[in-house]
């Protein structure tokens, strides 16, 4: 295309150590100067980055600012000197060439003596353009394989999130180190790529962690709290919490309430490690729910701990902490309680400073019901005492030790079957027969894992014990754990459905009540 008038622009880049001859950015430049007189193109800008190299991950900011040109239409063609110039490694370079032709602007290596205006070098760029996409698929699979089998391994992915570090603190890069972690500079304390707890980072995590579940504190107010909080050196120097920053692009500033609900969300803190799968275009499906391998990094919070923080984010997710700057009234048994006249469910509110709850057919005029206004106070404690008196009765106690001593007598029984096998006392087909037995043992008893469901319900009464102490935000957890759905007719709780883990409380095997399929009781 030698006459035509095109915009051309140059590039040119040099290493710290590659200012020699043949190199240097003057000679670079005097080359694509002649290339562009050559072809009669104006060259109407040289974008330059000194001193910086092209290995893949490094950052230069003069070819961003030409990629930006190129999409806005502000060029024809780029100019370069060699090809190692512009990119060293090749997905990059048919990653840009391939983004380059899309917005219709040529290519030229003055060295290599590649130029993408002519006719032969569009077709060569179309060929390079079908080789990116079959590399770059290719590496995309290979680097999905490798990323999923580095968790399978228990290795994080990436960069280490925040509460964690690297453990090599005799060389340590990290921004929360040098001035801030007190382990800075001595001996390391990992091998073989193992993540550790850093020492301030982790302690924040479980502080954030520990003030959620008390339900007082929203994301924001907790991150205001850690903002105002300070952390203390060994040498009695004070420093201010912060979150962590990026080298070379973000100092550590503040925490925000997006950076605390991004820690409350890790399940990587419980010693698991999540893996995402990813699209066709490579992408993470991050809002589906991950594969989890167990981490060789040592959990910082207990998996118990993350699994009541994410319970109690469901439960105040449709309702707001605050209202007017004074805390929200928390109503227990919002999204539980519903009208066993018309089905509808039961909202609080308030009313003459008290508190009730309301059926919202009626509060949005959807249907005309005969449901009267009820008493928060006095339908939770009708709830709390009928549930308590479920929970505590020697029906069910007598019932669920039959039970577990039923199974652990199978279990037992095939123990010794086990053994008598490995002794070589019985044949296999003896053995098999006992472990058909024990599972239908098993399967025929109306409760499955009596022994957990001992423990939760202790659990349930001792906090029903203690209802008066305990705060809103828990009654509610309670309730939620307990209970799917609770029907009123007038003043009277008429009916249950308990959530599927207490389904055996309700359970007509166990105290011959009147159920439905799903556990739900008539009273």
């Amino acid at each position: 295309m030698k006459g035509s008038t095109l915009r051309a622009v140059g590039y040119r880049r040099v290493s710290m150590r590659e200012q020699v001859d043949g190199h240097s950015l003057a000679a670079q430049s005097n080359n694509i100067k002649a290339y562009a007189e050559g072809q009669g193109w104006k060259l109407v800008n040289i974008y330059t980055d000194a001193g910086i190299s092209a290995k893949k991950g490094s950052y230069r900011p003069a070819l961003e600012t030409l990629m930006q040109g190129a999409q806005a239409g502000e060029f024809d063609v780029v100019i370069v000197d060699k090809i190692d110039r512009f990119y060293r490694y090749l997905n990059g370079l048919l990653t840009a060439l391939d983004r380059l032709n899309q917005w219709n602007v040529s290519f030229v290596s003055v060295h290599e003596k590649l130029d993408f205006t002519t006719p032969w070098g569009k077709l060569m760029l179309t060929v390079l353009g079908m080789l990116a996409e079959i590399y770059i698929d290719n590496l995309r699979r290979e680097t999905t394989k490798g990323k999923l089998q580095r968790a399978r391994d228990g290795y994080w992915n990436g960069n280490p999130p925040f509460g964690y570090c690297r453990g090599l603190c005799s060389a340590c890069k990290n921004p929360n180190g040098e001035g801030y972690c007190p382990e800075f500079g001595k001996p390391d304390k990992s091998k073989d790529k193992i993540l550790i707890p850093h020492p301030i980072e982790s302690r924040v995590v479980q502080w954030v962690f520990e003030w959620y579940l008390q339900g007082d504190y929203s994301d924001s107010k907790i991150a205001v709290k850690l903002n105002s909080s300070h952390h203390m050196l060994p040498d009695s120097t004070h420093f201010p919490l912060r979150p962590r920053g990026t080298p070379g692009r973000k100092e550590p500033g503040n925490f925000s309430a997006s950076y605390v609900r991004g820690i409350l969300g890790r399940v990587f803190y419980t010693g698991k490690v999540p893996y995402y799968s990813v699209d066709s275009n490579g992408k993470s499906r991050k809002r589906k729910v991950p594969q989890l391998f167990d981490g060789k990094h040592p959990a910082i919070i207990a998996e118990e701990t993350f699994q009541q923080v994410q319970e109690l984010r469901n439960i105040l997710a449709p309702f707001p902490r605050h209202r007017q700057g004074t805390p929200a009234r928390i109503y227990p048994l919002t999204g539980v309680l519903h009208c066993g006249y018309c089905g509808g469910r039961f909202r609080g509110s308030t009313f003459r400073g008290g508190r009730y709850y309301r059926d919202a057919n009626q509060t949005e005029h959807v249907i005309d019901c005969k449901q009267p206004l009820l008493k928060a106070h006095a339908v939770e404690r009708q709830l709390v005492d009928f549930l308590l008196g479920i929970m505590s009765s020697p029906q069910l106690a007598e019932k669920l030790l039959s039970v577990e001593s039923l199974l652990q007598g199978a279990e037992d029984r095939l123990e010794r079957a086990k053994m008598l096998y490995l002794a070589g006392d019985i044949i296999k087909e003896v053995y098999d027969a006992e472990k058909e037995r024990c599972e239908l043992s098993r399967k025929s008893l109306p409760i499955q894992n009596p022994s957990a469901i001992i423990a939760s319900i202790e659990e349930a009464c001792q906090q029903f014990d203690g209802w008066n102490a305990l705060k809103d935000i828990k009654k509610r957890r309670l309730f939620r754990l307990v209970l799917e759905r609770a029907y009123v007719q007038g003043e009277a709780i008429v009916a249950l459905q308990p959530t599927f883990a207490f389904v055996p409380l309700l359970n007509p095997e166990v105290l011959g009540c009147n159920c439905g399929p799903d556990g739900g009781r008539a009273l």
